[in-house]
């Protein structure tokens, strides 16, 4: 079955070898009629999530789904039916192709495997993202954890709500990591522990929550003698079972945000030192972006907010060029946490004890981030059909 694949960075939705340009509003009606694929919405309801905080007229709608139609008329796997009456609702009908020869080539699919394992490991999602978008064309097949990871990387939290084609640990583990990302950290960190305690993970899983997503929940929730400790924990298990490839550098931004938020900024910035060092050895894009955000975060804590606007300037950037929206929410929500914290030296104070405006500014870019991500994924409303589906799984 040919998948379909949304391009944010882009604005492309893609089917097999064709690909539809929208423009935003275009894409951002289409990305939210797809997540609710088969449901009926009027055009207020539309106009309430697609353009919110506008005040279009409802022809505005009419508008922009007469010219989506005439865009997909290249990919009929995509429909915007109108429901007499009612609205309109997105009918997605994917057909079978026939297959290439080649995607029984073991030679060929060894090397596509190898090229998707490079591109995790560099962290070009949007690399990723592109080649799997092609796969019917070039004759290629996506296996079955690049399927899901894409999904992931998309944040398409909707598609492992409601997705059958994930094994239900799979499903369970990434929607733990949204929730991390979107809920309280309290309340994220009492799922995060339930589930270990339950076994209810794959065993890789469950070690990569144990010894590594869990350590910034620990820190942001104020328990930073477990965060150290579980750090300790990690630097082991990754010398033992030889992981240095993949988790030396993950691990050494942990710990760097852990110190950040501690207050200990001698400790800080001789991590920031030594991730330089790594990164200069291995300039990966996703773990140079989270070295900019905890940068931006640790000048905070210096109390040097016109830096670190500048420096979440550059995060930002390299992430969207990453194409790795988690990681976006979890760096956005983590930094309006550490504007929320004291900086331990007074460079920015203005006198009289008034607030700083550098500060309140960046608070403002930040939150706007956040809305505009929650807009475009509609995890305003997802979020409480994952609450549902972790109270579920982890009773």
């Amino acid at each position: 079955m040919a998948q379909i694949w949304f391009d944010p960075g882009t604005l492309t939705v893609s089917c097999g070898p064709e690909t539809a340009t929208l423009l935003a509003k275009e894409y951002a009606l289409l990305r939210f009629l797809y997540d609710r694929r088969g449901q009926v919405f009027s055009r207020e309801q539309l106009l309430d999530h697609v353009w919110p905080g506008q005040y279009p007229d409802e022809r505005t709608v009419d508008d922009h789904v007469y010219r989506l139609r005439r865009k997909l008329a290249r990919l009929p796997q995509l429909a915007v039916a109108t429901v007499r009456g009612c609205g309109y609702s997105l009918r997605v009908t994917e057909a079978p192709a026939a297959p290439n020869p080649s995607v029984l080539d073991e030679e060929i699919r060894s090397s596509v495997q190898g090229l998707f394992r490079k591109y995790h490991l560099y962290g070009q999602g949007r690399s990723m993202l592109t080649l799997a978008a092609q796969q019917d064309a070039l004759g290629i097949e996506v296996d079955a954890f690049y399927g899901v990871y894409l999904r992931f990387i998309q944040g398409d939290l909707a598609w492992f709500l409601h997705t059958d084609d994930a094994p239900p640990a799979d499903r369970l583990y990434w929607v733990l990591l949204f929730y991390a990302y979107l809920a309280d950290p309290l309340d994220s960190l009492a799922r995060f522990e339930r589930a270990l305690e339950l076994r209810v993970l794959a065993p890789d899983q469950r070690r990569e929550l144990y010894i590594l997503n869990i350590v910034d929940l620990y820190a942001d929730t104020g328990r930073i003698a477990e965060a150290e400790a579980r750090l300790a924990v990690a630097r082991e298990v990754v010398e033992r079972d030889d992981l240095t490839a993949g988790f030396a550098m993950p691990v050494a931004l942990a710990e760097l945000y852990v110190r950040i938020v501690k207050g200990d900024l001698e400790a800080a910035a001789s991590g920031l030192e030594a991730l330089e060092r790594m990164l200069a050895a291995a300039p990966y894009l996703r773990e140079i972006g989270r070295f900019h955000l905890l940068r931006a975060m640790y000048l905070l804590r210096s109390g040097r907010t016109k830096e670190a606007a500048q420096a979440v300037d550059a995060g930002l950037h390299v992430l969207r060029q990453s194409e790795n929206v988690p990681l976006l929410l979890q760096s956005v929500r983590q930094l309006l946490l550490g504007l929320d914290r004291p900086p331990a030296g007074q460079a920015d104070a203005m006198p009289g004890g008034k607030p700083d405006a550098r500060r309140a500014a960046l608070r403002r870019k930040l939150e706007a981030q956040r809305a505009e991500l929650e807009r475009e994924h509609g995890y305003g409303e997802l979020l409480g059909e994952a609450r549902a589906m972790l109270e579920r799984c982890l009773t």
